[in-house]
């Protein structure tokens, strides 16, 4: 049982590191391409670099980018909804 515990760890941080990368739009340190074969042919070394190295900070998510999040947080529309008025 502590095998298959094991190898389910590990395949799904694969799957979260693999999946993370490819909506990020520009990781740190390496381009994408390489990040995906280090996250796809090292198995577990691999995801943990990802997450240590290749991440931007808040990942790929849509968390810890300047975008804002709706729009009373966007000053640009807040500024038009004022001159609509």
């Amino acid at each position: 049982m502590p095998k298959f515990a094991l190898t389910l760890i590990a395949l799904g941080l694969s799957l979260y590191a693999l999946i993370d990368c490819l909506q990020t739009p520009s990781p740190r340190n390496l381009p994408k391409s390489v990040w995906l074969l280090v996250i796809i042919c090292v198995p577990v070394v691999g995801p943990v670099l990802w997450i240590i190295y290749g991440r931007v900070n808040g990942g790929g998510w849509g968390h810890g980018d300047d975008e804002p999040t709706g729009p009373d947080d966007d000053p640009s529309f807040l500024k038009d909804f004022d001159r609509s008025r």
